[in-house]
């Protein structure tokens, strides 16, 4: 189930889903391009993740803080290492950006890998959690 609810307790203000979409796609690009530095302006510091699994973890599920969430939602290395990512589609969704793509094994169009779906919301102009689905 994806939840959330409007901010500020109303309706949101015109341009304010539209602006998340934005800076989740800038955050996918930067990521898609290797370029961590730019991600690192569209993530708060304290980003979690939320396994796609957390209702049957022995643990809360949740992964805190930039280098954890990079090896956990973007399968990241401990040497840096990490599959390509394909982000193919951005949807509004309640309050947050719901993101569908692909990590991607190999190159050109032998390319294959494992689907992805991302629930990342949004406060203060950074992305603060992405939470994981089964896809």
């Amino acid at each position: 189930m994806i939840s959330g609810r409007p901010r500020h307790g109303t309706f949101p203000v015109p341009g304010e889903f539209l602006e998340d979409v934005t800076r989740v796609r800038a955050a996918y690009r930067a990521l898609e391009a290797g370029d961590i530095h730019t991600l690192t302006r569209h993530l708060d510091p304290r980003v979690e993740w939320v396994h796609p699994a957390v209702t049957r973890l022995p643990f809360d599920g949740i992964v805190r803080g930039l280098p954890s969430v990079l090896r956990s939602a973007f399968r990241q290395s401990e040497s840096g290492d990490r599959p390509r990512i394909s982000a193919g589609s951005f949807l509004e969704l309640g309050d947050g950006v719901l993101v569908v793509g692909r990590f991607a094994e190999g190159h050109g169009t032998e390319a294959a890998g494992a689907p992805f779906l991302h629930e990342c919301s949004v406060r203060n102009g950074r992305i603060f959690r992405i939470r994981e689905y089964p896809a």
